[in-house]
């Protein structure tokens, strides 16, 4: 009983991180102006649930070599296309405004489907099932090399305005 409250306890927390970075990935979907917090933070929380289920249940899961080239292919590709990302940077109000990324919505919706396929397949077949590690781990991690991407670059673009606000007042 205690194994399958852990199992379900895991799965739970996957599925929270996974949720919260699909709603964090929504703005820039749409283009919209959002706080530069949500890109890395939605990546980071990609990855900790691809990360949770590689480690459930001993960290020893972790030593997989195979899996992790995966993941360092799936990071370059990631960063290759956050290098290339059109973004519009408000230094001073930290803001950002990501352009034609899809991709990050798409990844995290298809990190969504996953966990929710990796958790049906843990109720239905406790034992002996197949898991979606490889699948979370290029998806998390092409992110997450979007993000510091995204990230790196955004320190070194021009200063764009994206606050809607009125100019000051001219004092005479």
């Amino acid at each position: 009983m205690k194994l399958i409250a852990n199992l379900y306890a895991t799965h739970g927390l996957m599925l929270l991180c996974v949720a919260i970075a699909v709603v964090l990935s929504i703005p820039e979907a749409r283009g919209r102006v959002m706080a530069a917090w949500r890109v890395p933070v939605a990546a980071a929380l990609a990855v900790l649930s691809a990360l949770i289920l590689i480690a459930y249940p001993t960290w020893g899961e972790l030593k997989n070599p195979a899996l992790w080239a995966f993941a360092i292919g799936a990071a370059v590709v990631g960063v290759v296309r956050g290098y290339w990302m059109q973004l519009d940077v408000d230094h001073g109000s930290h803001l950002v405004r990501l352009t034609k990324a899809q991709d990050g919505i798409a990844f995290a919706i298809a990190l969504f489907v996953l966990v929710c396929l990796e958790i049906a397949s843990a109720i239905l077949a406790p034992s002996g099932q197949p898991t979606a590690e490889l699948g979370l781990s290029i998806l998390a991690f092409f992110l997450a090399g979007r993000a510091a991407a995204v990230v790196w670059r955004a320190r070194n673009e021009p200063q764009t305005d994206l606050l809607d606000r009125p100019p000051p007042p001219v004092e005479e």
